[in-house]
């Protein structure tokens, strides 16, 4: 009996003991590898994309329509290419012919799709076969962009493995691994992959956040190797870094690569957090594509970013990165945004399957506030007049970090839209000159010349940058006077360390801020430091923006700069740029632009207030062989039939506003205002010359600015006149609590001046104005 009882106890204890370690390797654990603390795959399947606990509800989605409007979408995907549409295909060299996901790839994911839900065993076999043998015939070189192709064989063989993975045999399972990691040799990452792009680059995208991370995870138990390769890499260098940028609620890769470079990352939490691990990323991730409801135009367009191509045929589509992204944090801005045009490349259906949100209700952006802004390492600001057909929307930049790659040297540059796009950037990635680093990329494209920001010209400065074609021979692209080119040779920043460090920073900002109407502001408010992001040339360049919504239908918006700029060298000459695509009017010291072809019809006037008229020139550059003109060279880009630009929105001309006579140390002054191309008259913007301040008095907003960009912490005065009531924004104020003075009688007894901004704020009528603190 008491034999019986031991033995009890002791089975007891094993079953208890089992049971624990079998619940143990059923959840996620966390390990010390390549000394960082990474997660580790529970020992199931599946554990890919999804785990048995959501089966049940994946079996119900296979039932609702939009799930099966995709399902069919894939079904035609899954049958083989005809000999017609072989013939008009992409070419096989490049991977787009791979990325259409004809014939057996998405016959094998369908295939384990069917297992993984109905337990059709026959299916099962077919995917394992079929796939295990496109993998072994799969030799696509080392060419870097074929790395996608090769991805989406380690993404597809990934899946079938570890939903399948109980109808495997240990032989099959063996050959799988084998070419999962023959052919990441292959790869532009290599293998073990190389960490040299945590940042932007090819390697910051589907080949590490989302194929060798899939392959990774299906093939743990039998070779953890390459998982532990990918996820060590991705805690310690990928996450870190952007967790920082996400905190600025924007992405450094322009408007274009989003929807490859962030759908990556989001590809990355889903994978996670369907493996066991939540809240892989900052939560901030949520609202990076905020970024692009405030670009997007009235005519369907987004104002551009980095490298991209202006083509107005097709509205730009996010929807890849906006279903992950609302579907991930339940947001029905993103939403909106996907609904839009609900587009998902061939390559990701799968996620919309398993991923998608059916039931967030999309919600309109008219109920965000006009304007945004984006902090660290951004400092850029959107603001808007409105969501509607008649809306104004204005870009400001400072940049206070550089990433490179798709990012353009642009610190301190602005865009203008108003029924039509008015002030721009110009240029256009992809054309006759070719594409990354062509001539007209490289020399004017990505380079300050093309944005609306300033030029100081040393006609010694190098522009060292990446040799292109490998090695260690330099090259050196054109003298444009603008920013230099951080890193070693013009490279993308390779570490979280050096984009803090010197090399990659660039600007900072000094204040922002925007009227209390928090949700349509009088005024947006956006002041920085560039000084940076040029090299020992400048000595000092802060640049200050002030965007005016006034709220008319007449003459709805305007847009304040002001610059100081001092050269170490007073013979340096200094440019104040403005872009267009139409040829502007001069006219004494404003130029006009307008849109006048493509159902456009907006109009810009910019009033030159410093330098002082008669020591000012304005001048226009561009025309037909000027179109791209640096300093004596043309770079041209024209349009190709497969990606046309018929509203030429690439460009053709601009306004360069110079002081006559040298000087280290200058000041420039514009304002820009919009209307339509038939407005009559513009209001007139009066400048304000007082004792320690400069600014402009314009309709019924005063706006002033420290004379030398300093704050100001004692006495200063203003005097104005007129009687109507105007609203008085006046930046460059040292913090603290103010007192207003008005014809010798305290009219504001104390009002508080904030840090962030530096903004004194009231409303009044002409008189003689003193203010202390």
């Amino acid at each position: 009996m008491k034999r019986k009882s031991i033995l009890s106890v002791m089975t007891f204890l094993f079953m208890f003991s089992a049971s624990l370690g079998a619940q143990e390797r059923n959840e996620v654990t966390w390990e010390e590898v390549d000394n960082v603390t990474v997660p580790i795959p529970p020992q199931v399947h599946p554990r890919l994309y999804l785990r048995a606990s959501d089966l049940p509800e994946l079996k119900q989605r296979m039932n609702r329509p939009e799930i099966k409007q995709t399902l069919e979408a894939m079904k035609k995907l899954g049958k083989d290419r005809t000999p017609e549409e072989e013939a008009k295909a992409p070419a096989r060299d490049g991977f787009r012919y791979y990325a259409e996901m004809r014939g057996v790839t998405t016959r094998a994911q369908l295939q384990a799709l069917n297992y993984l839900v109905y337990k059709d065993k026959r299916q099962a076999r077919q995917a394992i076969t079929a796939m295990l043998d496109t993998l072994q015939r799969t030799h696509y070189g080392t060419k870097g962009d074929l790395s996608r192709a090769s991805g989406s064989m380690l993404m597809c063989g990934a899946m079938v493995y570890d939903w399948c993975y109980d109808q495997m045999k240990e032989k099959e399972k063996k050959a799988y691994i084998e070419s999962f990691v023959r052919i990441a040799k292959t790869m532009e990452c290599g293998y073990p992959p190389h960490n040299r792009e945590p940042i932007a680059g090819h390697s910051s995208e589907w080949m590490i956040m989302r194929d060798m991370l899939s392959a990774g995870i299906a093939i743990y138990d039998e070779y953890p190797d390459m998982y532990n390769h990918v996820i060590s890499m991705f805690y310690r260098d990928y996450i870190p870094v952007r967790n920082f940028v996400y905190a600025g609620h924007n992405y450094h890769q322009g408007t274009s690569y989003a929807n490859v470079r962030f759908s990556n990352d989001l590809i990355a939490t889903w994978i996670l957090s369907r493996m066991g691990v939540e809240q892989v990323f900052d939560p901030a991730q949520q609202f990076v594509l905020y970024d692009f409801l405030y670009r997007r135009r009235p005519d369907g367009q987004v104002m551009p970013a980095g490298d991209t191509n202006p083509i107005r045929r097709s509205s730009p589509s996010y929807g890849l990165p906006a279903m992950l992204a609302y579907s991930y944090y339940k947001d029905g801005y993103l939403a909106y945004e996907y609904e839009r045009r609900p587009k998902v490349d061939n390559h990701c259906l799968i996620f919309d399957i398993l991923w998608r949100d059916l039931d967030i209700r999309p919600e309109s952006p008219e109920s965000l506030p006009l304007t945004r802004y984006s902090g660290t390492p951004f400092g850029w600001m959107i603001a808007r007049t409105g969501w509607g057909e008649n809306s104004v929307i204005a870009e400001m930049k400072i940049n206070e970090n550089f990433v490179g790659n798709h990012q353009h040297l642009d610190g301190g540059s602005f865009q203008l839209y108003y029924k039509g796009p008015l002030a721009i950037d110009a240029g256009a990635y992809q054309g006759s000159a070719g594409g990354y680093n062509s001539p007209h990329n490289k020399n004017f494209f990505k380079r300050t010349i093309a944005h609306n920001s300033l030029l100081v010209y040393d006609p010694d400065e190098k522009f060292a940058c990446w040799n292109y074609g490998g090695g260690d021979k330099t090259e050196f692209a054109t003298n444009d006077g603008g920013q230099r080119m951080p890193g070693d040779r013009w490279e993308t920043c390779r570490s979280f360390k050096d984009l803090l460090s010197k090399a990659y920073t660039t600007g900072k900002v000094l204040a922002h801020g925007m009227g209390k109407d928090a949700q349509a502001p009088d005024y947006s408010y956006l002041k920085g430091d560039i000084t940076q992001a040029y090299t020992a040339k400048v000595k000092e360049a802060k640049r200050s923006f002030v965007f005016l919504n006034f709220k008319s239908d007449k003459i709805p918006a305007a847009l304040i700069v002001f610059d100081k700029v001092v050269s170490s060298n007073p013979d340096f000459k200094k440019f104040w740029l403005l872009h267009s695509v139409e040829e502007p009017v001069i006219e004494g010291n404003r130029f006009i632009v307008k849109r006048t072809k493509n159902g456009d019809s907006g109009m810009l006037q910019d009033q030159v207030l410093l330098p002082e008229a008669d020591d000012s020139r304005i001048e226009k550059v561009g025309g037909p062989g000027k179109e791209f003109w640096v300093f004596g060279t043309n770079y041209p880009n024209d349009a190709l039939p497969n990606r046309p630009d018929d509203a030429n929105e690439r460009g053709a001309w601009r306004v360069e506003v110079s002081p006559a006579t040298p000087a280290a140390e200058n000041y420039f002054l514009n304002v820009m205002q919009v209307a339509d191309n038939d407005c009559p008259k513009m209001h007139e913007a009066q400048r304000i010359d007082a004792d320690k301040v400069v600014g402009v008095q314009i309709a019924d907003r005063i706006v002033t600015f420290s004379k030398n960009s300093e704050p100001l912490s004692g006495k200063f005065t203003l005097e104005l006149k007129g009687n109507q009531n105007m609203q008085f924004v006046l930046t460059d104020l040292a913090p603290g609590i103010w007192q207003v003075k008005k014809d010798g009688k305290v009219y504001l007894p104390a009002i508080e001046v904030r840090s962030d901004d530096g903004i004194l704020y009231f409303e009044g009528t002409g008189g003689q104005y003193e203010f202390f603190r």
